[in-house]
């Protein structure tokens, strides 16, 4: 009998692979998003999903969500898209709590977690910017198992970090739960075999996006319900999320132990060759792989990868405003992200953005995310409707809002809480409910992860996106890499994985900024060194 050979397209391998464990290793660029789209099309086409059964797609941000949901439309029917719910692993576990906690005693009806409330236990805790690092790796450690509240808090008292174990007890004292609890309970729950069975039985393939960002619990979760019929698509060289307890290299070896076959994408549909050159300069730098352009012919002239040296961050903003609304008056679909490894050095831009009335949505504030946006404008009409104060219909907005979330929407309940708050200070400063609306950004999609016009994002916040042009700001040694991270060799190798992965957005055309000095007081400037790895990008600068 004659075996045929594999498909030489690692996208039909992809497409006619049958449910069975499978490992698909996805560089930025290569279409990774398409391909599991088409899997999942490939898989229900081929008879593998039968209803009431589907196919579950995990992913880590709503953002991500929202990708494949998109690709899902361009390659699905109406009625086969219907067959694959996408969640990210908050709104799994927010699920599984919603629907099992009893099962283990928990509280079905357990607020999710709100970063507003969060924040400020942290900073009555006496956690700050300078000793975070500490207490967070305290937290997570502690977090990490299917442990009880009380083996936490035993951990947290033998670990030693103060502000760690003040910020757990004021959280237990008031009844909240943060995120690494929530992804605790969901992977506890579905750790019971009684609660696993249940959606093992429903979902009839996984497809888990991302594999280098997963933590042990969250590889668990995955394994309670999908074993022997999951793809795990990701990149080692993406990795950028130890900081929050992601355990890529424990991951994989996990995942190398259980998949049947390996595809491998070292094709890239999203990059100009221009930018394919300062991506793989990065790769070098890594050891990870070199990319190759799918359509080296499609582009034209602009193309390329520039480098700009300014004197300070205002002579930067000087230079960059001007030139964004230039092309975005030339080309109004065109998508523009602005990249900084801290957001913080964003400032002197955004300032300068505002003075010149140019529209942009900062992906750090929750009155800019289009789902929450939505969200306020659809029902702020109702909310103002009655003659109450203010407070009062900003709380029954609130109240409208919650009600039209889904039921496992963790991230968007979180996102709304911090919309509300900033809302509140809108009105505290004298506007009324729907003024305070009316400064939101505008939506143009709500289900479209990146719109057209300018996006103002953290190299960790653009992970999965892509944007027409692309610039890095802040190529200065310790903002790229961080201050905090030159140190340590394996968190400064992670610092560089950030940098390709803000590299790696750019489709026609990679902008990278330094300036010589910085603002770092009120009253004078500090001389700057470029990155360690400005350089790489300079060398294949285009102009």
């Amino acid at each position: 009998m004659t075996v045929a050979d594999p498909p030489a397209d690692p996208r039909q391998r992809l497409r006619e692979f049958g449910p069975a464990d499978l490992l698909v290793v996805a560089p930025a660029g290569c279409g990774k998003t398409y391909a599991l789209a088409d899997r999942a099309a490939g898989l229900i086409r081929a008879g593998h999903v039968v209803s009431p059964r589907k196919i579950l797609a995990l992913t880590f941000s709503n953002k991500a969500r929202d990708n494949l949901n998109a690709r899902l439309r361009q390659v699905m029917s109406v009625r086969e898209s219907a067959s694959v719910a996408v969640s990210n692993f908050h709104g799994l576990a927010g699920r599984v709590l919603r629907a099992h906690g009893k099962v283990l005693g928990l509280d079905p009806q357990q607020a999710f977690p709100e970063r507003v409330q969060i924040n400020r236990r942290r900073e009555a805790a006496g956690i700050s910017y300078k000793n975070s690092q500490a207490a967070d790796l305290a937290l997570s450690q502690a977090k990490v198992g299917l442990w009880d509240d009380d083996e936490v808090l035993r951990r947290l008292a033998a670990a030693g970090n103060a502000e760690a174990l003040r910020y757990e007890l004021a959280l237990r004292e008031a009844g909240h739960i943060d995120y690494n609890d929530l992804i605790r309970y969901g992977a506890r729950l579905l750790a019971d075999p009684r609660v696993a069975q249940l959606y093992h039985e429903h979902f009839a393939v996984l497809l888990v996006d991302e594999v280098q960002d997963l933590s042990l619990l969250q590889f668990g979760m995955v394994q309670a319900i999908g074993a022997g019929r999951t793809t795990y698509a990701g990149d080692p060289a993406q990795g950028i999320y130890a900081f929050a307890g992601a355990e890529p290299d424990l991951v994989f070896d996990a995942i190398h132990a259980v998949v049947q076959d390996t595809v491998e994408l070292n094709v890239s549909y999203r990059s100009s060759p221009a930018v394919l050159a300062a991506v793989n300069a990065l790769a070098a730098e890594l050891g990870t792989t070199r990319l190759h352009c799918a359509n080296p012919e499609k582009w034209g002239a602009d193309a390329r990868v520039e480098v700009v040296i300014s004197d300070d961050p205002d002579e930067e903003a000087s230079a960059l405003v001007p030139e964004i609304r230039q092309q975005l008056e030339a080309q109004p679909d065109l998508t523009i992200g602005v990249v900084a490894r801290r957001t913080t050095r964003l400032n002197e831009l955004i300032t300068a953005l505002d003075a010149d009335g140019i529209a942009f949505q900062n992906w750090q504030l929750d009155t800019h995310q289009p789902e929450i946006v939505g969200l306020l404008q659809r029902h702020v009409r109702e909310a103002t409707a009655r003659q109450i104060a203010p407070e009062a219909q900003l709380q029954r907005l609130a109240e409208l809002c919650r009600a039209d979330l889904q039921i496992d929407a963790a991230e968007a309940s979180d996102h709304l809480s911090g919309a509300i708050a900033s809302l509140q200070e809108q009105l505290d400063a004298g506007m009324t409910v729907a003024q305070a609306v009316a400064t939101c950004r505008a939506v143009q999609d709500s289900e479209a992860p990146v719109t057209p016009g300018l996006h103002l994002l953290s190299g960790h916040a653009g992970k999965g996106q892509e944007f027409d042009v692309v610039y890095i700001v802040g190529l200065e040694e310790g903002q790229i890499p961080d201050f905090r991270s030159t140190s340590d060799d394996a968190r400064l190798a992670e610092e560089l994985r950030v940098l390709h992965v803000m590299a790696s957005r750019a489709k026609t055309r990679l902008v990278c900024t330094r300036v010589e000095n910085r603002w770092r007081t009120e009253n004078w400037y500090a001389a700057e060194a470029p990155s360690r790895w400005w350089h790489l990008l300079a060398n294949v600068a285009t102009s």
